[in-house]
């Protein structure tokens, strides 16, 4: 299957050591919340960045797949 774009976000601020596991995911601090989006592959990438998450003590708040881009990477617009 293609890769799908994901926005994970998380519950508070990610210390080095969680975002260097997360890699090559983008991870964006919006306190309260960190939000972590890039491309998996379906269905096992996104069991295995959600796996990754639990195993890092994360507390998963959403999981939002997100529209293909046409453009530049960069983040998800933010929401209100």
């Amino acid at each position: 299957m293609d890769p799908a774009r994901y926005e994970v976000r998380l519950n508070g601020h990610l210390s080095e050591r969680a975002r260097s596991a997360l890699r090559p995911m983008d991870v964006r601090s919006v306190p309260p919340q960190t939000i972590v989006f890039g491309e998996v592959s379906e269905p096992s990438g996104l069991r295995d960045l959600l796996a990754l998450c639990d195993a890092l003590g994360l507390q998963v708040v959403s999981v939002q797949r997100l529209p293909h881009r046409t453009g530049g990477a960069g983040p998800p617009a933010r929401r209100p």
